[in-house]
């Protein structure tokens, strides 16, 4: 199946997006576990530090923890959507097979589902309230 909204040449600019995407998510995952490690060094020590010290040090782990986690969800949809790209179904969603708007796919190369898959999935991962 094939998305007839995308030409070869907009799936092309969208593969050196999600290239450029790539290498920039992979450098600040890197970053993040070079801040952790260095965290941890410094912390190593527990003497020195007050509750204070350790109540910032210990919420600044868990943010970076979030974040890198969000990153790293990110990375996986985008080495996902060059896999796609690779085998010729960029832009259908992995949920249904229907086609992926072209919109939502410059506003968000990465997508691998619609928007209608994606409100789905997000509530059926939500716990109820």
């Amino acid at each position: 199946m094939a998305n007839n909204e995308l030409n070869q040449e907009f799936i092309e600019q969208q593969r050196q997006r999600l290239q450029e995407m790539k290498a920039e998510l992979e450098r600040m995952v890197r970053g993040l576990e070079e801040d952790q490690q260095f965290r941890a060094e410094e912390e190593e020590d527990f003497t020195q530090h007050d509750s204070g010290d350790m109540s910032q040090s210990l919420f600044t782990r868990e943010m970076d923890a979030t974040v890198e986690q969000t990153m790293e969800k990110r990375l996986e949809s985008v080495e996902r959507a060059l896999q796609k790209v690779e085998e010729g179904t960029y832009g259908i969603c992995d949920d249904t097979g229907e086609p992926i708007p072209r919109g939502r796919l410059d506003a968000v190369p990465e997508a691998i589902y619609t928007v209608e898959a994606q409100q789905r999935r997000e509530r059926e991962r939500r716990p109820p309230v």
